[in-house]
């Protein structure tokens, strides 16, 4: 079959207009379909509600009636080897920009999502893009140009994970290890003009670090399609390439900076862990009944510890930020019932339920790129110990290497044997603090790279409210004192002790009244709960009780300097998490 689609772009209307052309048909019926899903996003959207005037016709013949499919296709009867599709496409959508890409008035960027599919055909395509006179063109690697504005594809999968950039934007292009890194920006923001040139040398000197540990890169080139637009909340990987909505701040907030910066260095490594090395059954895409793998924790939680791992050794954060910001993921998982029922692999396979937040959750899901970056750092933290010479980064690459395109994706019990082979024992213990629930060991981990680790009973009433300042209620803990008051997942504070609502109030009360009432609407319900706080165990800060060759190890694996002064205080100030900080009050 011979599948070549002509996509127009009309930045006036913010739509496409695509014809689907079809040759070398055998007659009988044929079933066209968008995705449901997308990897990397792991929700299934409505992405068929954009085309419309959907028309089919054969030479000859002329139309054919279509039927709908379901919610993302159409069947329709033909009778000759030809057959073109048209319709359009509203492209305009920012809840499906990062999936689906965007088109505005003065650019865009597109991907294949909105390119009806046929269902069951895995040959190659060809795209011809129509653009506006004086739009140029950025296309990611990956698909072979074969005209001054058309490229074919291996397979709608590649058309589909293929970032294309159109017409007026920036671009800086620099060499990586003899490998060109094109950064795209389709909007700029206060500051760009000074901070561009450093924002791209970070990110080179990100991208050395991987290629340093990987041996190379798995990739013609690479294209990072950046945003400063505040709609475009990007942060999704491509096979070469990813597109990235930057925080407006980021060239005059030394902090946003950094968080920009780290996630690009997460997109990035996805073009090794996950685009190529892929668990099971990734290897294989379901584009519409979806894929359900419990090695997401890899995927994304080792992912999640090299973006800070990375940003660590070129000097974005300190060992002391580092040390930190793994400590307070750690602390956050364990702090929630979740922890103790549900095991990283079960969150991984789960993905399709958890990965957007929920009010409630964290009696049922925990965040497997959390668990999966303490796994991967106390991983680390094993191999540097107890195999000399060995290190994550060793052994992560080895594994690469070895499994890279394995058919449907590799399994939890490979990567374990895998580990197993380079340190006897340790395939058991990964098993553990994967399949099973409350694995981790973090505390022990660090005491044996030289901490002495501060723990404390702390008040709590077991509550975290929306967005970490309320007054509506996201989780209730359901094994703590708040679980036994009354209240639920949604309620609205108003009064905490008599007195409006305030997070500090709140927080203050929880750690110093005998009794907190609390009187809350529940819809239009007036209710009032009364909560006798308690404690529990927390991690309150780290001190340096270790060697000169504890230092040394951990000087080596951050690639920074790290002799810190007997008995000196490390405090756990630092955490970062783009998927929001929920904190138990």
């Amino acid at each position: 079959m011979k599948v070549d689609y002509h996509v127009a772009l009309d930045p006036a209307r913010h739509e496409l207009r695509v014809e689907l052309r079809l040759e070398d048909l055998a007659p009988g019926t044929l079933a066209l379909a968008t995705p449901t899903w997308v990897p990397g996003d792991y929700d299934f959207q409505t992405f068929g509600r954009d085309l419309f005037d959907v028309r089919a016709r054969q030479p000859g013949c002329g139309a054919v009636r279509l039927r709908r499919d379901g919610w993302s296709g159409y069947t329709f009867e033909h009778g000759a080897d030809a057959v073109t599709v048209t319709y359009r496409a509203a492209a305009a959508s920012v809840d499906f920009s990062e999936e689906c890409g965007v088109l505005g008035d003065r650019n865009g960027v597109l991907l294949g999502t909105r390119y009806l599919r046929v269902r069951g055909h895995a040959g190659p395509c060809r795209v011809h893009y129509e653009v506006p006179a004086g739009w140029r063109i950025h296309h990611a690697a990956g698909a072979r140009q074969v005209g001054e504005c058309s490229w074919e594809y291996d397979g709608y999968e590649q058309l589909l994970d293929t970032p294309v950039a159109f017409g007026m934007f920036d671009l800086i292009t620099r060499q990586v290890r003899g490998t060109a890194f094109h950064h795209v920006f389709l909007t700029r923001g206060v500051g760009y003009e000074g901070g561009v040139e450093g924002f791209v040398t970070r990110l080179c000197k990100i991208a050395e670090t991987y290629h340093d540990m990987f041996g190379a890169f798995p990739f013609e080139n690479y294209t990072y399609v950046l945003s400063l637009n505040p709609n475009d909340s990007w942060g999704l990987e491509h096979l070469s390439g990813t597109m990235v909505g930057l925080d407006p701040a980021t060239f005059y907030d030394d902090d946003q900076y950094k968080v920009s910066v780290r996630v690009c260095a997460h997109e990035l490594f996805h073009a090794w862990n996950v685009r190529r090395l892929r668990p099971l059954p990734l290897g294989r895409l379901d584009l519409e009944q979806g894929c359900f793998s419990d090695g997401l924790w890899v995927a994304e939680g080792f992912t999640r510890y090299y973006e800070f791992l990375s940003c660590t050794r070129t000097g974005i954060y300190t060992a002391g930020q580092f040390f930190s910001v793994v400590a307070n993921y750690y602390a956050h998982l364990v702090a929630l019932p979740a922890y103790d029922r549900v095991s990283p692999a079960d969150a991984s396979a789960a993905t399709y339920l958890n990965h957007d937040k929920y009010p409630g959750r964290a009696n049922s899901a925990i965040d497997y790129y959390d668990a999966g970056m303490v796994i991967a750092f106390e991983l680390d933290a094993i191999l540097r110990r107890e195999a000399p010479g060995l290190s994550l980064d060793r052994v992560f690459a080895a594994f690469y290497h070895a499994y890279v395109g394995l058919g449907q994706g590799y399994t939890v019990a490979q990567l374990c044997a895998f580990a197993d082979e380079r340190l006897p024992g340790l395939g058991q213990r990964l098993e553990r603090k994967a399949m099973e629930p409350a694995g981790l060991d973090l505390p022990n981990c660090l005491r044996r790279l030289g901490f002495e680790v501060g723990e404390a009973a702390l008040p709590y009433v077991g509550l975290i409210v929306q967005n970490d300042t309320g007054p509506a209620i996201y989780s209730v803990l359901d094994t703590s004192p708040a679980g036994e008051s009354g209240l639920a997942a949604e309620d609205v504070i108003v009064s905490v002790n008599g007195s409006p609502y305030s997070l500090e109030a709140l927080s203050w009360a929880a750690a110093h009244e005998k009794a907190v009432v609390l009187d809350v609407l529940r819809g239009n319900q007036a209710r009032t709960c009364t909560i006798i706080p308690g404690t529990r165990t927390a991690l309150t800060g780290l001190a340096w009780t270790g060697s000169t060759e504890q230092a040394d190890l951990i000087a080596q694996w951050l690639g920074c300097p790290f002799a810190p002064a007997p008995s000196q205080i490390f405090p756990l100030d630092f955490y970062e998490n783009f998927h929001g900080i929920e904190t138990v009050i």
